[in-house]
């Protein structure tokens, strides 16, 4: 293939902040204005064009792709495998996803807001899955001025390779800014071979990029057209089979206000709830210097209301051929039974018609364990398919999900979407870590997508350690920052990052995950702080089918309390269910005498210490730390956890 001139291509959406002071958000504020950079002009060499013999990959066969320039003649094409691989081509066993544990990039990488997108990679000759999200580059505020990519072939979600930074506006940041770069989306148009990234910078404007390629880069300064409308954060785009584009996005009242027929909707509805924020869709023009550029605007009316609230982070799946409909997810506001509201929760919606129909609350076939929960702020309660809360359980006695409204894991905002990668449907989002919406984690599960009779369906996945893979390996070391049941306390849900919550206050005092973002630190990325009562969980180990004696070893440094850790599986007490099979001494004297111990780059030493499995384990199970001490403070913190056969 003859290589083309990377070009790059503006659509600017103008956009007022005006974000809730003190609210979730107070960390993507800007104190004063960015400027808006000055972009040069630059010129496609080529305008590639599909050509009729061109034919798309399936599940089973292989795919062809045919470029003439429309303008002078030049042409290339390559062929590509079929979309589902059932063999690792690089090791030769049949695909597993084994590895592809939660969270999924290295612990020094926070990329939230992952939108995945599958594409075929002309230099890797294979079909890959690319992650774009925003990048929490500090840990002071969310959403730094760069964006990172990470890629994996679709035969194996473990294997995530760094592409690189593939936009930078670090150059025009203001003095005091903590936020840059929203949660961008990248989409791809089969028509001309080219990649549109949508972004938005300062909270000011969105810009839609061109690439010929999936890593771009897609360079700040080039760009040649703006449009004047004031459009959304957190932008999502979406390339329908005719080339036409469509961008969605989380919009302010500062945008709908100048649209009085909404303004008075919301006004009516007396709408107040979080940050006020609704969704929008924009169709662009084919020819964008036309006008403002935008052909139609829909303002999404649904079963509900006339327009829709969203608390942020849209995302535009588009046509889904198995459920016959277009799909979009967006973050929910969601009130708990004791009055907390999440923000952990990614809802869902369908619509048969983009820009002119109904949109109706999707279905994620989970019995709501509270049916009288029937004041959910924005969306609807069985429409949800991620929450990285952990409130969505395996029920041990049927194996179906159920949804519990309890708190398992340290909760804030959520954002991510949906990928069909290599036959089967993963959704992606993020967690919290560092008691803060500074440093999230990328995380994924996978969904099913299916028709019940007419009626759409997307089911949630539940939060695990395991993630893709579906299980780890029991007899392995097993790192505790995995763990995705963090909780005070049995009786006491997990504690929220975000302000003004009910269980804010106990963040202070909860363990919580280290953060760091040094590639090169050794055990740096651990649970501290934990205290009398704590619980660590773990979900799911696999054990296998031998049942055999067995030890468990935790890597431990001690804190200012001698203490114990109780091992459970299944539940972490005997009235949920759960079976105590080991106990763990956590003092200081053993950890000193411990005959294996490491260092820490931050300087701390660790130390391992263990106890017998009091009878054989087998089987998948959840395991859980207990950690007890007679006196109030810290136990210890908590780097691995290893168990091995006798």
């Amino acid at each position: 293939m003859k290589k083309r001139m990377l070009v790059s291509f503006l659509l600017c959406f103008c956009m007022m902040a005006s974000l809730l002071p003190g609210g979730a958000f107070a960390g993507k504020r800007n104190k004063e204005p960015a400027p808006e950079p000055e972009f040069k002009h630059h010129e496609l060499k080529h305008h590639y064009q599909l050509q009729p013999d061109s034919y798309e990959a399936t599940d089973t066969e292989g795919g062809y792709r045919h470029y003439i320039c429309s303008d002078c003649g030049d042409e290339y094409s390559y062929t590509m495998d079929p979309l589902v691989y059932e063999t690792n081509p690089k090791t030769g066993e049949p695909v597993t996803q084994a590895g592809a544990w939660n969270p999924l990039l290295p612990s020094w990488e926070h990329i939230p807001d992952g939108e995945p997108q599958v594409y075929w990679s002309k230099a890797d000759n294979e079909w890959r899955c690319y992650l774009y999200g925003s990048h929490d580059d500090t840990g002071i505020g969310s959403c730094g001025f760069n964006y990172l990519l990470y890629s994996a072939p679709v035969y194996d979600l473990s294997d995530w390779r760094y592409e690189g930074v593939y936009l930078d506006i670090s150059e025009h940041a203001t003095s005091g800014a903590t936020i840059g770069l929203f949660a961008p989306d990248c989409a791809y148009d089969v028509n001309t071979d080219l990649y549109y990234l949508i972004s938005n910078e300062f909270n000011a404007y969105s810009v839609l990029r061109i690439a010929d390629n999936p890593c771009g880069p897609w360079p700040e300064d080039e760009g040649e057209f703006k449009i004047s409308v004031k459009a959304a954060y957190d932008p999502s785009i979406y390339i329908d089979r005719d080339g036409t584009i469509y961008i969605a996005g989380s919009c302010m009242k500062t945008v709908y206000n100048n649209y009085p027929d909404v303004q008075q909707a919301v006004a009516d509805d007396d709408y107040k709830s979080g940050m006020s924020h609704i969704g929008v869709l924009y169709q662009l023009k084919k020819d964008l210097s036309d006008g403002d550029g935008i052909e139609a605007i829909s303002w999404m009316p649904n079963d509900a209301r006339s327009y829709l609230p969203i608390y942020e982070g849209p995302s535009l799946q588009g046509w889904v051929d198995e459920l016959g409909v277009y799909v979009y997810f967006y973050v929910s506001y969601d009130v708990g039974m004791d009055g907390s509201w999440y923000n952990s929760c990614l809802g869902w919606l369908w619509t048969d018609d983009l820009m002119n129909g109904t949109w109706h609350f999707g279905e994620n076939a989970v019995e709501e364990f509270y049916p009288e929960l029937d004041y959910v702020i924005s969306g609807n309660h069985g429409n949800i398919v991620s929450d990285t809360s952990g409130r969505y359980v395996t029920d041990p006695e049927t194996g179906e999900l159920i949804f519990t409204d309890f708190p398992v894991y340290a909760y804030g905002n959520n954002h991510g979407g949906l990928a069909k990668i290599n036959g089967k449907w993963i959704f992606f989002g993020h967690r919290q870590t560092n008691r803060t919406s500074y440093s999230r984690h990328a995380i994924a599960g996978e969904v099913q997508v299916y028709l019940d009779g007419d009626v759409p369906v997307i089911t949630p996945f539940e939060y695990t350690s395991s993630g893709i893979a579906g299980s780890i390996p029991a007899y392995s070391i097993i790192d505790a920052y995995r763990t995705v049941y963090l909780i005070p306390a049995w009786d006491h849900p997990a504690p929220t990052s975000e302000r003004n919550n009910v269980h804010t206050e106990c963040c202070e005092v909860d363990p919580y995950i280290v953060a760091t973002r040094d590639e090169t630190a050794v055990h740096a990325t651990y649970i501290a702080e934990l205290r009398n009562g704590n619980i660590a969980g773990f979900k799911y180990l696999d054990f296998g089918d031998e049942a055999v004696p067995a030890t468990v070893r935790m890597l431990v440094s001690p804190g200012e309390n001698d203490g114990e850790a109780a091992v459970w599986i299944d539940a972490p007490t005997e009235a949920q269910g759960g079976k105590q099979i080991a106990s763990i001494t956590l003092s200081k004297a053993d950890c000193e005498a411990a005959a294996e111990k490491e260092d820490g780059t931050d300087g701390m030493v660790w130390s391992w210490v263990g106890s017998e499995v009091q009878e054989p384990v087998t089987g998948l199970h959840g395991v859980y730390f207990v950690f007890s001490s007679e006196a109030e403070g810290i136990i210890c913190s908590f780097d691995q956890f290893a168990f091995a056969k006798d």
